[in-house]
Order: C-alpha cells, then structure tokens, then sequence
C-alpha cells in the first residue's frame, strides 16, 4: 500500500513553527517512502475559521516548499459522509442519542473519569419525543486501548479513562473528533503523524476506526518547548511563519530549524530539504520535547545568508522590503553591501537596514558622533590628500592608501576606522572599512570629508 501522509490544520489562525514542523514531518516521510503529502483543513468550526487563516496556511506552506498533492480537501464539504457514519455508529449500538441539555452535562461532568451519560443504556422506544439531542460515542468500558506508536512506543490507557463524547452536536453538524477519524479513512491515510498533544484524541477515536476497520499507522511527536519548558503558544509572541519571512528567515533555515527540533542524523547540523527526503526516519524523532532557540534559529539563518548568491539575495530584499535604493540603477551598488553585510547578519532585515543606514554623503552627525569623527575632522587635509593621490580604485589601493594615511596620522587603527564606519554606516562596527569606502567611490567619499 502506498503511504499517504496528511496536514491537517484548523483555519483558526495563522501557521506556526509547531503546525509548520509537523507539516514538514509528513512531508518527508511520504517523499522518503514515495507516496503522497495531502492538505486538510479542518473548518468545521464556522465561527472560528477564516479565509484569511486558510490563505496563510497554504502560503506558508508553499513558501517552505512542503508540497502538497492537490487538491486540497476541506472538511465542511464532508458533512454528509460524517453524519453517515455517526448513525451507522448509532444503529450498531457502538452510539447513543443524548438528551441531556449543557447545563446538567456541567453540573455532572468530572474531570477524573469519563462522563456517562444517563441515556447511554436507555432503548431508543424510551426516547423523548420532540426534544433536542446530541450523539455521544459509546466507549468500551471495560478493559486497554493500546497503541503502537512509532514515536512514542507501546501506549496504553484504560477504556474508563475515555469519555463518551459527542460525534454529532443537536444541531446535527460533526464534531472534530468525528470528522478527523472519517476524513482521516475516506482519504486513505496511511500514517497519522501529528503532535502529542492529539494523543488522547487517537485513544478516543480508536472506537471509530475499529468500526471502520480502519487501521492507519500512528506516531505523535512531542510538542515544542519555550524556555520555560512549558508548550510554545501563542501567548510566547512567537511569530507565525510567514512572519518569520518578513522578518528576513530564509526557507531553508527555517526548514533546517525544524528538522533539527526532534529529528536529528547523528552530528549533522545543517541539511537541506532535498538532503533528508531519502534518509528520513520517524525513528529519529526523539520522544522528549524540543525547546524553541532563536539564537539557533539565527547561527542556521546566517549560514544560508552566506552560501545565497547575493543576486538572489537582492531580489529576496526587493520582494520584502519597499526601498528606492533597490531600483535596477543601484544593482551594482547593492550587491557589493549585500556581500559585505552578510556575514554578520541574522536576516535579510539586518542586510536591509545595513543598506538603508549605508551613506554616499555626509548625514546630520549627533553630538556623540561628532566627537567620535573628531580625529578625522581635526586631519581632513592629510586625510583628502591621501585620497587624492589615489589613482586606481581598488580594494588593494585604498587599503594601502589608508593605512598609510593613518601612519602619518599616529592613530591606532580603531581610532581611525569606527568613525569612517560611523560616518558611512552609522555604528562603530560592521565590514572592513576598506570595502565601505571602495563601495562609496572615491568622489562621494573625497565629498563626506571635505564637508566634516
């Protein structure tokens, strides 16, 4: 049988690194074993579902480059099938009808056991007439619904742990539990690769599939930790993927920060998308819990920045960020400071703000900086006589040029070079200021000193 893996977000907000990196997982798991990746998505709650949710997740998944195979399905469009099944469930007794109302399930629900409703052995010629019911699953009460994970291992919970919930609600629509189980069959997936956290749902929809004589493969990947060790949410202000491309990430270093939460290939720090796919296990996935690192997230981000040829790092900085400098008149410019700044930066923000701050003429000076660039001002003549004799300009030149220029000057090298920095740039620190002045040209930088 060909493996068939799945997604399947709630359209309720945007992707995050949690949905992103078990996206990811199924992806390549389907390429590892050459079948398929689907998208779902579960929009069964319409008060919580948007479109704009759905947009972001298909974006951000594309703009990763997880692929999935088309078309996509959406879980609304199954009702149908999902009611079927909710009264097929009924009439083979593995279902009841509920007639309680939400205030008596409070008053009686526990959070030690599982509820039970009164109805649950009632015959159906002792319904009520005319009166409003849900449809609750009959869970066995008695004895262990085991699980065989291929993350997690052998995982065992007792059948009085699982609570009788609703499959169809009184207004007659499906409950996610429900849905997710009869989409989950109809799109014949394979392997349910998804977060921990749906482990009591697996349990609990364990009854569903038997009487579909269903069984998918299951493997739970423990959740993403902040650095409190408590689950990563929300409330952590971490960003949503396609926010994490604004902010100036990569695809591949997110990529590569995902596979590293969890995943690993021995030592191996840094792979690419198209490395893994024929050597992903879920064997590898350790069982304990990654903890979310933006300091990694920037060592893996930076190391892309490096290796992107600085033309394509160009048009990413063009498709993110609206600036005049990028016009095509500034190509030769820019990728110079691209190739200068890249190095030190975490993101193509950094590079961005480098080339934005980055001055052709002299700029309105604080007083901080003003006493800074003081060793220039005070030497500007011997300094423009220097840069005069300069005949060919280029990096050797200017570097000799300079060097010797601050011999005469009987300055230390720092002394001369963090206010030539702080007056192309704006900061003490950044790239040799040999390449800054070779990017400015001799006359606009001839022009910077002279009006000191």
């Amino acid at each position: 049988m060909s493996t068939i893996t799945r997604f399947a977000p709630s359209p309720s907000g945007s992707l995050h690194l949690g949905g992103a990196r078990t996206a990811l997982f199924n992806y390549l798991y389907a390429k590892a074993n050459n079948g398929k990746f689907l998208l779902r998505i579960e929009d069964s709650d319409k008060e919580r579902s948007s479109e704009e949710s759905i947009e972001s997740i298909i974006n951000g998944l594309e703009w990763l480059g997880i692929n999935f195979s088309k078309p996509i399905t959406f879980q609304r469009n199954n009702y149908e099938q999902h009611i079927d099944v909710a009264n097929q469930l009924l009439s083979k007794n593995l279902a009841y009808k509920c007639f309680h109302d939400s205030n008596y399930i409070k008053s009686n629900s526990s959070l030690k056991k599982k509820f039970k409703s009164e109805w649950r052995d009632i015959p159906a010629d002792k319904y009520p007439k005319d009166k409003s019911f849900s449809i609750r699953l009959k869970s066995p009460i008695n004895g262990i619904c085991r699980i065989n994970d291929k993350i997690q291992g052998l995982v065992e919970v007792k059948y009085e742990e699982i609570d009788d919930y609703i499959i169809l609600r009184s207004d007659g629509t499906p409950t996610f539990l429900l849905s997710s189980a009869v989409d989950d069959y109809n799109m014949k997936v394979t392997d349910i690769i998804r977060g921990d956290d749906h482990l009591t749902n697996s349990f609990r929809q364990k009854v569903i599939f038997d009487f579909l004589e269903y069984k998918p493969n299951f493997a739970h990947i423990s959740l993403i930790h902040n650095e409190n060790n408590q689950k990563l949410s929300k409330r952590d202000n971490a960003p949503s993927i396609l926010e994490y491309k604004s902010s100036g990430y990569l695809s591949q270093a997110i990529n590569n920060y995902l596979m590293r939460l969890g995943w690993s290939l021995g030592d191996k720090e840094i792979f690419t998308l198209e490395e893994i796919q024929e050597k992903f296990t879920l064997e590898n996935i350790g069982k304990s819990p990654s903890k979310h690192d933006i300091k990694k997230l920037d060592f893996l981000n930076n190391h892309y920045l490096k290796i992107t040829d600085n033309e394509t790092l160009l048009n990413s900085l063009r498709e993110r960020y609206d600036f005049s400098s990028f016009d095509e008149k500034f190509k030769e410019k820019n990728i110079h400071l691209i190739n200068l700044f890249k190095d030190r930066a975490n993101n193509l923000y950094d590079i961005f703000n480098n080339i934005s701050n980055f001055n052709l003429t002299l700029r309105k000076l604080s007083k901080e900086e003003n006493e800074l660039i003081l060793p220039l001002k005070n030497n500007k003549d011997l300094i423009l006589n220097g840069l005069n004799s300069i005949n060919k300009w280029d990096h050797e030149t200017i570097e000799k040029q300079i060097k010797e220029t601050i011999s005469e000057l009987g300055l230390g090298f720092k002394a001369f070079a963090q206010p030539i920095r702080c007056l192309i740039l704006g900061q003490v620190n950044g790239p040799s200021i040999f390449d800054l002045i070779f990017v400015v040209g001799k006359q606009n930088f001839i022009t910077m000193i002279r009006n000191l």
